[in-house]
């Protein structure tokens, strides 16, 4: 989805810059979810984790997705044209 709203909202001349950026922000997305999943699910550096607070941790952890995929959601509601689909994006 990023990708299909990023580079035809751009204009062709600097589709490849478009391009990079889509993918910086895609990677660092990924690496800053990977980063913070330990974090939301209470575990701290270097110390075991018994099931039961594993458990409960990714239940605490799924939550947030699911918060976070609803901002998203909504982010992408409000703020992504049509016009951009359908190929009419003026420049």
């Amino acid at each position: 989805p990023l990708t299909a709203t990023a580079l035809p909202a751009a204009d062709p001349r600097h589709a490849g810059i478009a391009s990079g950026v889509n993918n910086a922000v895609a990677r660092t997305g990924q690496l800053l979810a990977v980063a913070l999943i330990p974090i939301l699910a209470g575990f701290h550096p270097g110390e075991s984790v018994s099931p039961g607070p594993l458990l409960d941790g990714f239940h605490r952890v799924a939550i947030w997705a699911a918060a976070a995929c609803i901002v998203a959601g909504s982010l992408s509601w409000t703020f992504i044209r049509a016009d951009v689909f359908e190929g009419t994006v003026a420049p």
